[in-house]
């Protein structure tokens, strides 16, 4: 469990995460195999060799930082150093925030390049399992992260909110809101004080693939 009892505010920190070996049935659920006593040997091969290369080339590794929220209305939300993110799920979800932790995670390039190499080998079905084992690893990490941030969070008087990310859409009143991709570039210019291991294509898309951005509002109990 990772321990960001030392979290310093104002400053981009990068810590490794806990390495994780996917649960088979649930790699294979997520590709609609759901009884893995009907599954073919083939492709039952298939899944645990992509699960063993994964645990053997996963590094997750999560890049983050507290930073001011300096103002929330119906269309934008700014931050302390200035960038300035568009959408009106902001007002919604962070309004009664004073800060956020903003954050960009992933579990490593060898898993794009693995899956490259698989592919060019006409090895499809290993290349599809180690992309649905890769994305449970990014979930597994997300959910060890939020639970680190909340528990810092408690001991400084804090809760936060859900989580944000860009490309994503949010219910308010009624209808989905989206928080449209392109605002990765601001995003990721809160890290702009320290190298962190995930880049950006001029699409906004992130390097390595394998990876998720966002962040949680902090919130005064």
């Amino acid at each position: 469990m990772i321990d960001m009892k030392n979290l310093v505010r104002g400053r981009t920190e990068t810590i490794a995460l806990e390495k994780m070996e996917p649960n088979i049935e649930a790699v294979l659920k997520i590709q609609g195999y759901k009884d893995p006593s009907k599954v073919r040997p083939a492709v039952l091969k298939a899944a645990k060799k992509a699960i063993q290369v994964l645990t053997e080339i996963v590094f997750p590794t999560v890049s983050y930082r507290v930073i001011n929220v300096e103002s929330v209305d119906d269309s934008r939300l700014v931050l302390g150093n200035g960038a300035v993110l568009e959408s009106r799920i902001f007002q919604q979800y962070l309004s009664e925030s004073k800060e956020a932790v903003v954050f960009a995670l992933t579990v490593g390039k060898k898993i794009d390049d693995q899956t490259i190499q698989w592919m060019d080998d006409e090895m499809l079905v290993e290349a599809l399992f180690l992309e649905s084992a890769a994305w449970l690893g990014v979930e597994q990490a997300t959910k060890e992260f939020v639970i680190a941030v909340r528990r810092w969070a408690h001991q400084q008087q804090l809760r936060i909110t859900r989580r944000l990310g860009p490309g994503y859409s949010y219910p308010i009143n009624g209808e989905q809101v989206q928080w449209d991709l392109t605002d990765q570039m601001p995003l990721f210019s809160v890290f702009d004080d320290r190298e962190i291991p995930i880049s950006l294509l001029e699409s906004a898309a992130m390097l390595p693939k394998m990876s998720r951005s966002g962040l949680y509002g902090l919130i005064p109990e």
